[in-house]
C-alpha cells in the first residue's frame, strides 16, 4: 500500500512541475466533501445542470490569441491530476486491487456570436501496480488494462432566458444519469438536451443515446448497457425543478428506455437558518420503476421513499434518513449513481421490501482554524430484504469514513486528498466487504 501511495505521489509531483503552474481548480464530484451546513447539503435535482468548470487560463494561450476573435481569443485549457489507490476485500481473500494514474485534458472555447462554444475533455488511466487477476476496481478496465477515451466533446448553445442546448458528448448530475465520479474517470453520455439551470424554474428535456461507463471506453447504447446486449434503444429525459423561495423546492424527473424500463423520481426540500451557528434541512423523495415495451430485462415493478433530516451548528452536521423500497425488486440504476438518501460506499440499501436507517455526523474543521480539511462518519443498517425470487436476505450494515484535505492559500491551490474507508457486513464472511480508496487530486491551468 505504502509502495503505491508513494509512487502515485511522485507521478502527480513530476506532472506539476513539469506544467509549471501553481494554481488550479477542483474536481466537482458527486460524492461532496463535508458541507458547512445543512443548508447546503445537495439533494438529486440539486445538482441538475451542474457543470464542471475548466480552470482559467491566463498564460501562454491566451497571449498567444490575444488578437483573435473571441471563439480563439477567450479559450481555456486545464490539465487534471488523479491518483487512486484501491483495494476491496472480505474476510477471506482480496477481490480488487489497482493502483492507477488519470489524466483529464480539458478544452472549452470563448462564445461564436456571443452564443455558441464547445467543450472537448480526454481521459486516461495508467495502472502501475494492478494484478490481472483482481480486477473490477473500476478505476481501470475490468481486465486491468488502461483506459484512453475523449470522454466530453459538446457544443453549447445559449438560447433566450437562460436556456441552452448542448449537443453530443457530455456530463449529467441528476438522479440515475450521472458523472458518479467515485473512481478515475467519471460516467458520460452522448446525448441532446435542452436546458434552464437558473431562476425560479429549472426544467431539463432531451434524450441519451448512449452511454460510456466509468471503466470503459467504449460508448454503447442505452438499452445494451442497461442489460439487454443488441438493443439499440436511447433514453428520453425530462425533468424540473421549482424553486419556491430561498428556503423551499419541489422537482420531479423522468426517464425512459424503450423495452427495457421508466423511471420516475421525485423530492422535496425545505431548509431554515435559526442564526449565524444553527441551520436544518428537511428532505423527502420518492422513485417508481416499472418495465415497458417489451421488457427485455423481465416484467417487474417496484418504488419506493426517503426522508432525511440535517442539524447543523458551527460547521458540524447531524444526518438521519430513513429509506423504504416498497416494491419486490431492487431498483435497476445502470446509467449512474443512486439519489438514495442511505446508499454507502459498498451497500445501495434499496433491495427489494429493504428497510434502511442512517445516521451521520460530518464536520467541516474551517470554523476551528483548519480550513479545507473535514470529515464524514455514515452507519447504515437495512432490514427485511428479499430477493427477486421471494428468498428473504440477511440483514446488511455499513460504516464508512471519510477524510477530506484541500490546502487553503495559492502554493498548493487545486490539490485536494481524499482517504475513504468502509467496513460492511451481511452476515457472511463471503458477503462482508471492507474497502480501502486513497485519492490524491491535483488541477491546473496548464496552457
Amino acid at each position: 500500500m505504502f509502495k503505491s501511495l508513494t509512487a502515485i505521489a511522485l507521478a502527480l509531483a513530476s506532472l506539476a512541475l513539469g506544467a509549471g503552474v501553481a494554481s488550479a481548480d477542483n474536481y466537482i464530484a458527486v460524492e461532496n466533501i463535508a458541507p458547512l451546513s445543512a443548508q447546503s447539503m445537495l439533494l438529486g435535482l440539486g445538482r441538475a445542470g451542474e457543470e464542471e468548470e475548466l480552470s482559467p487560463s491566463k498564460k501562454i494561450l491566451q497571449q498567444l490569441l490575444y488578437d483573435s476573435v473571441p471563439f480563439w481569443r477567450d479559450s481555456t485549457a486545464s490539465l487534471k491530476l488523479r491518483g487512486y489507490d484501491f483495494q476491496r476485500d472480505n474476510d477471506v481473500e482480496i477481490l480488487s486491487d489497482a493502483s492507477a494514474i488519470g489524466t483529464e485534458l480539458g478544452f472549452k472555447s470563448g462564445q461564436w456570436h456571443d452564443r455558441v462554444s464547445v467543450v472537448a475533455s480526454w481521459h486516461t488511466s495508467s495502472g502501475f501496480d494492478a494484478p490481472s487477476d483482481l480486477g473490477g476496481s473500476g478505476i481501470l478496465a475490468p481486465d486491468q488494462s488502461n483506459l484512453s477515451m475523449i470522454s466530453r466533446a459538446y457544443v453549447h448553445v445559449d438560447l433566450p432566458k437562460d436556456t441552452f442546448l448542448r449537443l453530443y458528448r457530455q456530463d449529467f448530475n441528476v438522479p440515475y444519469l450521472n458523472r458518479s465520479d467515485s473512481r478515475m474517470i467519471p460516467n458520460t453520455h452522448e446525448a441532446y438536451i435542452i436546458e434552464r439551470d437558473k431562476g425560479r424554474l429549472e426544467f431539463l428535456l432531451g434524450h441519451v443515446t448512449k452511454m460510456k461507463k466509468k471503466d470503459s471506453e467504449d460508448f454503447l447504447p442505452m438499452g445494451e448497457v442497461a442489460g439487454a446486449p443488441g438493443n439499440q434503444s436511447g433514453s428520453s429525459i425530462g425533468g424540473i425543478r421549482f424553486n419556491i423561495n430561498d428556503d423551499i423546492s419541489i422537482g420531479a424527473m423522468a426517464m425512459h428506455t424503450s423495452d427495457l424500463f421508466s423511471t420516475a423520481y421525485s423530492e422535496t426540500s425545505y431548509k431554515h437558518t435559526f442564526n449565524d451557528q444553527w441551520g436544518m434541512q428537511l428532505a423527502a423523495q420518492a422513485t417508481q420503476q416499472w418495465s415497458i415495451g417489451e421488457q427485455l430485462l423481465g416484467d417487474f415493478n417496484t418504488h419506493g421513499f426517503g426522508l432525511r433530516g440535517a442539524l447543523s451548528y458551527q460547521g458540524a452536521v447531524l444526518n438521519l434518513a430513513y429509506t423504504k423500497n416498497n416494491g419486490d425488486f431492487k431498483v435497476r440504476s445502470p446509467f449512474g449513481g443512486r439519489p438514495n438518501f442511505t446508499t454507502g460506499m459498498l451497500y445501495d440499501f434499496d433491495r427489494a421490501g429493504e428497510e434502511a436507517w442512517r445516521i451521520g455526523l460530518s464536520q467541516n474543521f474551517e470554523a476551528y482554524g483548519l480550513p479545507g480539511f473535514s470529515v464524514i462518519v455514515n452507519y447504515t443498517e437495512g432490514r427485511n430484504s428479499v430477493a427477486d425470487n421471494g428468498i428473504e436476505l440477511n440483514d446488511e450494515s455499513e460504516m464508512a469514513i471519510t477524510a477530506d484535505y484541500r490546502p487553503p492559500g495559492t502554493a498548493l491551490r487545486g490539490l485536494w486528498l481524499r482517504v475513504r474507508y468502509a467496513d460492511g457486513r451481511r452476515g457472511d464472511p463471503l458477503s462482508d466487504r471492507r474497502n480501502l480508496r486513497i485519492i490524491v487530486n491535483y488541477s491546473l491551468s496548464a496552457l
